[in-house]
C-alpha cells in the first residue's frame, strides 16, 4: 500500500460523521425513550468507541480493496453489508447484560446500522468525488 498517497480526510470524516451520528442516537435513547442506564453497551463511550474503531476499520478495508481489487467499490458493498448482518450476532450477547430491555436492544441495533450507512456512505461519497474531480 502506497502511504504517500492516503488521503487522510477520509478515514477522519467518516469517523467523526459516524460517531457524531451515533451519539446522537444514544441521547435520542436516554433522554427522550429514557433507556436504563445500566446497559454499558448504549452508553456513549462504548458506543464511539466500538464506531470508531468499525469507521476507521472500513477504511482500511476499502483502502486495501482498491488497491488489490477488480470492481473494489461493489466488493466493498458487499462486504460491508455482510458485516453489519453479522454484527447482530453481537446485540444476542447484549441480551444477557444487566439493564437489557427491548427498547435498549433496539436501540443497540439501531447503533450498527447507523454506524454503517453512515461509514460507507462517507467514504464512498469521498471516493466518487476524487474521481470524478481527476
Amino acid at each position: 500500500m502506497d502511504f504517500d498517497n492516503l488521503d487522510y480526510r477520509k478515514p477522519v470524516l467518516a469517523v467523526v460523521g459516524a460517531v457524531i451520528a451515533n451519539i446522537a442516537v444514544v441521547a435520542y435513547s436516554q433522554i427522550v425513550l429514557g433507556t436504563n442506564p445500566e446497559f454499558q453497551p448504549l452508553t456513549y463511550g462504548a458506543v464511539g468507541t466500538v464506531t470508531a474503531i468499525a469507521a476507521f476499520g472500513g477504511w482500511i478495508v476499502l483502502e486495501l480493496k482498491k488497491q488489490y481489487m477488480d470492481s473494489p467499490y461493489e466488493k466493498f458493498l458487499k462486504l460491508s453489508s455482510f458485516v453489519l448482518i453479522a454484527s447482530f450476532a453481537t446485540v444476542l450477547y447484549a441480551v444477557e447484560e444487566p439493564g437489557a430491555g427491548m427498547e435498549e436492544i433496539a436501540m443497540l441495533s439501531l447503533t450498527h446500522v447507523v454506524a454503517a450507512v453512515t461509514t460507507v456512505s462517507i467514504l464512498l461519497k469521498l471516493e466518487f468525488e476524487e474521481e470524478l474531480l481527476e
